[in-house]
């Protein structure tokens, strides 16, 4: 919180609105004593320091809000272009696993999430949608790190035969179905919510979060059982096993 305060007081002390005019008066000034005193120049300093410190009450006084919203913005956008390349990065890295699933059910999950978080802008429905978007995007981000994990199996088995490359391979089947079953809860969710938010009389969104509450916690079971495996399994030295 700190942070985005400085951030915003910077914004606002060190726009080009108001450090030119700011700058032009102070260079006016030292122009005037370089040449041992100027009316025309002193006057011209006067008027670029208070033309910039007015402009610079102007804006904490009216635009605060604005210049706020900007900032937010500004790291929500940064936020996002750091997780699509995180997400970008798994993409690349599921090509290792030849499995086809893999790769469509992230590109599933980011489409889901994307047209959610798109439709919950829409004016009216915004704050409404907070904790759903919240929701949404815990489901979002457990079905990917359940990916991560079944990329990790896939290397495992690989390097691993016999029953041991039987069971890996099980048990990692058994993480894409559960990524598949989060797939189908969001994407029920989302029309759901999506139906409620295009009603006349929008109804009680209890229900909504309840079974998104369930779809987390049932994510949230896999990813338990996958630690659960990683506990029992040395990734880097499966000769051990």
């Amino acid at each position: 919180m700190t942070d985005l305060r400085s951030r915003i007081a910077s914004e606002l002390l060190w726009a080009p609105s108001v450090v030119l005019p700011v700058v032009a008066g102070a260079s006016s000034w030292f122009l005037s004593w370089a040449v041992n005193g100027s009316v025309a120049l002193n006057v011209a300093g006067l008027v670029g320091v208070l033309v910039g410190v007015g402009w610079l009450a102007t804006r904490v006084i009216f635009m605060s809000e604005e210049v706020a919203a900007k900032v937010l913005r500004d790291e929500a956008e940064k936020i996002k272009q750091a997780e699509e390349e995180k997400l970008d990065d798994l993409l690349f890295r599921l090509r290792s696993d030849r499995d086809y699933r893999t790769k469509d059910f992230l590109t599933l999950l980011r489409t889901c999430r994307n047209d959610f978080e798109e439709f919950a802008k829409l004016p009216g429905i915004a704050i409404q949608s907070q904790e759903i978007v919240k929701q949404v995007r815990q489901l979002f981000w457990a079905s990917t790190e359940q990916l991560e994990q079944s990329l990790k199996m896939h290397g495992l088995a690989e390097r691993l035969s016999g029953d041991q490359r039987k069971k890996m391979l099980g048990q990692r089947e058994q993480v894409l179905q559960d990524i598949q079953e989060s797939i189908e809860h969001m994407q029920s969710a989302v029309r759901h919510y999506q139906e409620l938010m295009n009603k006349e009389t929008r109804a009680d969104l209890s229900t909504l979060r309840d079974e998104l509450d369930a779809s987390i916690r049932i994510a949230k079971k896999t990813e338990e059982r996958i630690r659960e495996l990683e506990g029992e399994i040395d990734y880097d030295d499966p000769i051990k096993q």
